[in-house]
């Protein structure tokens, strides 16, 4: 059991965004040792996790950077940043950084499968699977010694966040995570047009597109639709929910090439 409220609050996100079996296989994995060379590279968390006659696999977990207004609208919302920064400096973290994080309607942790990359070696398509489960509890010890570690995996440094707090800053400077990927052009297979014009042109025109429309997958499908009128749903729907997260995860890595 963890000694603190963060610590305790990580274990109990990956608690509510994994399938009750695997959590319960990825904190057995951790209590046997079974997470190797755990580490944070940036905004990614790395780990190999290998039981007994089981081939290694590789983990990366990694969170979204906030961009430089996020960050600026988090510390307008600390009634006291000086205070701040010496709790931190002492390894404990204010319960006002959480009320911060929700006035700036940030995440403090994340809520949903779809707030985070998360990428493993084994075979199994539902994630987070025990690997991953096993690697984010072993990372939540550090975590519970190094609260700081919270901010460095939304993409900011301890020095600058420090100064920022104490006020040798002026700003936060903006992250450049490099080019965006390129991707392979989509190969058309090309129709023939009717000999006929006439038999074109009364083809059903295609709806116009919506400009600035969001994504399915970026709002919250399950909230909006409610609960479904049939018998059993309360336990049946945060699998479903899961599930539809798991499949859009799916998606979103191999439009990125993987």
């Amino acid at each position: 059991m963890s000694s603190n409220w963060w610590a305790t609050a990580w274990v109990e996100k990956m608690q509510r965004l994994a399938e009750p079996s695997r959590f319960a296989d990825g904190m057995a994995y951790l209590r046997g040792n079974h997470v190797q060379r755990c580490r944070l590279e940036g905004r990614t968390v790395i780990a190999n996790v290998q039981a007994r006659q089981e081939q290694s696999s590789a983990v990366r977990i990694t969170f979204e950077a906030f961009s430089r207004e996020q960050w600026e609208a988090l510390f307008a919302n600390l009634r006291d940043r000086r205070a701040v920064a010496s709790s931190l400096a002492m390894g404990e973290l204010p319960l006002e950084v959480q009320t911060a994080f929700a006035k700036a309607k940030l995440r403090f942790m994340p809520e949903r499968y779809v707030d985070l990359h998360l990428e493993c070696g084994c075979a199994d398509w539902l994630k987070p699977c025990k690997h991953l489960v096993a690697a984010w509890l072993k990372f939540g010890r550090d975590f519970e010694r190094d609260p700081l570690l919270l901010f460095e995996l939304r993409g900011i440094e301890r020095k600058e966040l420090v100064d920022l707090l104490r006020g040798d800053g002026t700003t936060v400077a903006e992250r450049d995570d490099g080019p965006e990927e390129e991707f392979d052009d989509i190969p058309v297979r090309l129709e023939k047009l009717p000999a006929d014009p006439d038999l074109y042109w009364a083809e059903t025109p295609l709806p116009a597109a919506e400009t600035g429309a969001r994504r399915l997958a970026d709002e919250d499908l399950f909230a909006k639709l409610g609960p479904a009128p049939l018998p059993g749903w309360s336990a049946a729907g945060p699998q479903l929910h899961r599930v539809y997260d798991a499949v859009f995860e799916l998606a979103s890595i191999l439009l990125r090439g993987r």
